[in-house]
């Protein structure tokens, strides 16, 4: 068991390098993407509220939005996209479950697809270019960060969703443009890419039901499986380790409320691993902007050290000193917040506890608040079940491909996911997935 325990420190640090960039490359020249499409005017619903239909440039492809009641121009929002299945247009103005558990509590602006023609396979590529359209018109008409936000889509939606997010892969011609999301999510949808093309990490959902395994060609069970198999052999290089593969029992196809909270608490988690929180436009002055993008790049210790110089200079004008300390707000906050979801981890989920705490160190660098990160780590560690909960994640992500044949656990399969839940805890990703994998 304990050198199973090291091996899986060693994988869960590797995973670190590679999903994080470290604060100084954050803060440096990396390669610069291809350049966006010339953004839109503002449109007459510029900064307007509730919810409201758009159309785009293409005929029977619209769009509904959804602006959240804590968004205002001092407090910019992030985005969710989202792709209905085939025929499911009507379902478009509605936005229940999304407001729930995303849009309100995550500050996220929704924009829901809309193809009146029913048919996610006609004309894919011109379905992904309105929803482009879509996330530009919706930038010009409000204050949204780019990198932060969440994509999800159903049944046939898993078309479009896919050829959205290729835009934004490693494959992607000329290489990828920036990406506005850091979580996607798999409601039972028709996604036959590989999701560890994404250039950027992200936490996926991908959920399923018993019964709606069988449905399509090929069947929802065997694609969705094959998008977890991937997630999880990623994860073992250094992927996201935040990977979700939930199967729910006698679930046919729709997407429950549950489907939708757990994907929502991923988005938490890696929306303060891998996202910007600003609005660098807010910041024009020569002394911020360089500081707003290196918080934005999650370089948070330098940038919260610089900014306290600046608010401390006596030589500065007294208004900028004024700014540079409620920036330095912004990023203590978001400072804190990391914290506390640490310390949540830390008592809940010993793997996700040491990705993400390797992950936040990075980012506060020689912080103080860096000792508390490293504190609650080493507290989390010293409990009996810890080091033994990661073994058993990697040993999960190790031996998944296999453990499913047709619509059932292969032999010797529930005894594993048995010992893995004991190990990693009923709270945890890892519990949950195999207790819910068992249930089958």
């Amino acid at each position: 068991m304990r050198s199973a325990a090291r091996g899986a420190a060693i994988v869960f640090s590797a995973a670190v390098l590679a999903a994080c960039p470290a604060p100084a490359a954050a803060a440096g020249a990396p390669a610069a993407p291809p350049a966006a499409p010339a953004s839109p005017q503002p449109s007459e619903n510029k900064g307007r509220t509730g919810s409201y239909e758009c159309k785009t440039s293409r005929a029977a492809y619209n769009y509904y939005v959804y602006v959240p009641k804590s968004y205002s121009d001092e407090n910019p929002a992030g985005l969710h996209l989202y792709f209905h299945g085939q025929g499911g247009g009507g379902s478009a103005p509605h936005f229940g479950q999304w407001a729930r558990h995303f849009l309100e509590p995550q500050n996220l602006i929704g924009i829901n697809m809309q193809y009146t023609d029913g048919d996610n396979g006609k004309d894919t590529a011109g379905k992904v270019e309105a929803a482009l359209e879509a996330i530009r018109q919706t930038m010009a008409d409000y204050k949204v960060i780019l990198g932060r936000g969440a994509c999800g889509s159903f049944s046939g939606g898993g078309l479009p969703h896919e050829k959205l997010l290729d835009k934004f892969s490693k494959h992607a011609p000329g290489g990828p443009a920036p990406c506005p999301f850091n979580h996607a999510a798999l409601y039972g949808s028709n996604y036959w890419a590989d999701p560890t093309a994404a250039a950027a990490p992200m936490s996926w959902f991908v959920g399923v039901g018993t019964k709606e395994w069988d449905m399509g060609q090929p069947t929802l069970g065997a694609s969705q499986t094959r998008r977890a198999e991937q997630l999880f052999a990623a994860a073992l290089k250094g992927g996201c380790a935040d990977a979700y593969f939930k199967v729910t029992k006698d679930k046919g196809h729709s997407i429950s409320d549950a489907d939708v909270r757990d994907s929502a608490a991923q988005f938490r988690r890696s929306c303060l691993a891998f996202a910007p929180f600003l609005y660098e436009k807010d910041y024009p002055e020569p002394q911020l902007a360089p500081l707003a993008k290196a918080a934005n790049a999650l370089a948070l210790g330098r940038a919260a050290a610089a900014l306290e110089r600046l608010a401390a200079d006596p030589k500065a004008d007294a208004a900028l000193k004024a700014r540079a300390a409620a920036l330095k707000k912004k990023v203590d906050d978001r400072i804190g917040a990391a914290l506390a979801l640490l310390r949540e981890l830390a008592e809940q989920d010993p793997p996700l506890c040491d990705y993400y705490t390797n992950i936040f160190m990075q980012q506060l660098g020689a912080h103080p608040a860096a000792k508390d990160a490293l504190a609650a780590l080493a507290a989390a560690r010293k409990k009996p079940d810890f080091q033994p909960a990661l073994a058993a994640c990697v040993q999960f992500w190790t031996n998944f491909k296999g453990m499913i044949t047709g619509q059932a656990l292969a032999p010797g399969a529930a005894r594993f996911l048995e010992d893995a839940r004991a190990r990693a805890g009923d709270e945890s990703l890892l519990g949950k997935m195999a207790a819910e994998l068992m249930a089958m």
